[in-house]
């Protein structure tokens, strides 16, 4: 059934049961799982060895740059290339099925 095809009133036909709207939905949950996973962890992680080092984070490693600034660089570089990193996975994976024909579940060629 086309989403442009008349229903009636009574029809339980919802617009995204249909395989075309299905599909980028599930896609950009996985998408944003594995974003979320990644800035989690590297989150905890500097979380835990700040902890861990207690007061070595203050060391100096490279003239000023001390080891805390370091953690916190890897942190928001890691932010920086996920936040990248999905939106060109959203951009190549969800985009094309948007002029998928709707109600057909193929994928664009």
């Amino acid at each position: 059934m086309s989403l442009f095809e008349p229903t009636s009133r009574g029809s339980s036909v919802v617009v995204t049961e249909q395989p075309a709207h299905t599909r980028p939905r599930g896609t950009a949950r996985r998408l944003r799982t594995r974003l979320l996973a990644v800035n989690a962890a590297v989150i905890a992680f500097v979380c835990l060895v700040t902890f861990a080092l207690d007061g070595l984070a203050a060391t100096s490693v490279a003239g000023a740059y001390t080891l805390g600034m370091l953690l916190l660089s890897l942190q928001a570089g890691t932010m920086a290339v996920s936040a990248l990193w999905y939106d060109h996975s959203c951009h190549r994976r969800c985009d094309p099925h948007v002029d998928a024909p709707h109600g057909t579940g193929t994928e664009p060629s």
